[in-house]
């Protein structure tokens, strides 16, 4: 038999649900034999996946909790989704007909490469991003590129959130200024790059040795993220179903 790992997009797991998923994997695993665990690396990796888990459930009873902290992760979410905007709207402008629309396209994109991944990085860092990348858009060098494109409104989202971020940020209350600020998009992908590490190894052993841990951990991850998949696919059928055009 052909082992392989169950697929699953984990993107499209909320934070809390991601959270959940790697309770599952460790209460799963945790049935395992405990004559099986020998292997150190694994040990080791689910040790800090439980360490991580513990900062994600930090982190969300912070944002439950404390109401100025969960508007600075909507006001986070908000920058994201302008910066997503602007960069949809810079690949539309590239399938243009009109010659002088791709090649202004063309030149505000080599500038975002820089500054695609602006979305993943932790508060500080994406703030400052920010302010580079809208600063050098509404310079000489790139603002009559987005007059053309007439993106100016996009440019202007990008630092209004921005903006309105940093206030928040910047002016929480004195009683939370003292307190640990958790950056859940920094701890989500540290942990998500334990848990890939994780999984890739266990489905390497599974397939490299004969050990019954690695056979009935697999057995165990794929349960699991089978289980969320269907999930998500149930999400996605009536979101399908809407937009299907009438015949």
């Amino acid at each position: 038999m052909k082992l392989m790992l169950e697929k699953l997009r984990t993107s499209a797991l909320s934070n809390m649900e991601f959270t959940q998923l790697m309770h599952r994997h460790l209460s799963d695993l945790n049935d395992i034999d405990q004559g099986l665990l020998t292997d150190a690396p694994y040990n080791t990796y689910v040790q800090k996946i439980i360490g991580q888990t513990d900062l994600c459930e930090r982190g969300l009873a912070q944002i439950r909790k404390n109401e100025e902290t969960l508007k600075i992760v909507l006001a986070d979410e908000n920058r994201d989704k302008s910066v997503n905007a602007f960069y949809g709207t810079l690949k539309v402008h590239a399938l243009s007909n009109i010659p002088e629309e791709v090649e202004a396209s063309r030149g505000i994109s080599i500038l975002f490469s820089m500054y695609k991944n602006l979305p993943a990085l932790n508060y500080e860092a994406e703030t400052i991003g920010i302010d580079k990348l809208t600063g050098e858009l509404r310079g000489p060098a790139y603002s009559q590129k987005i007059s053309l494109l007439q993106m100016d409104r996009y440019v202007d989202r990008m630092a209004d959130s921005n903006t309105e971020f940093k206030n928040l940020f910047g002016g929480r209350m004195v009683s939370t200024a003292m307190t640990e600020i958790f950056d859940m998009k920094v701890i989500r992908a540290e942990l998500m790059d334990i848990y890939t590490d994780f999984t890739e190894y266990v489905l390497a052993m599974g397939k490299a040795t004969d050990s019954q841990l690695f056979a009935k951990a697999l057995s165990l991850l794929n349960t699991a993220r089978k289980y969320y998949s269907d999930m998500l696919a149930r999400r996605i059928a009536p979101k399908a179903e809407k937009e299907k055009p009438v015949v």
